[in-house]
């Protein structure tokens, strides 16, 4: 099969290559970005867990390691994962 060149370098079939491969790449960068902040709140809420004060009642336990994950409030909005 003959290429022919499409709209300066390249043929149409090279670009759309790579084209496909830059946003499958890119897909990937996104599941995995998930992926981590996944890992990285079940292995804080595993600490968190580990550290609770046992006296407390669990609507207490909840509500404390929520905050914890949250953040604090003024940063909330500073957070690039939200």
């Amino acid at each position: 099969m003959k290429q022919r060149p499409y709209r300066g370098n390249g043929c149409l079939q090279e670009r759309l290559s790579d084209e496909i491969c830059r946003r499958r790449d890119q897909d990937r960068d996104v599941r995995s970005r998930d992926e981590r902040r996944q890992r990285a709140q079940n292995l804080a809420g595993t600490a968190i867990n580990a550290m609770a004060d046992h006296s407390a009642s669990r609507i207490e336990q909840s509500a404390r390691k929520h905050d914890l994950l949250d953040g604090p409030r003024e940063f909330r909005s500073l957070r690039r994962d939200r």
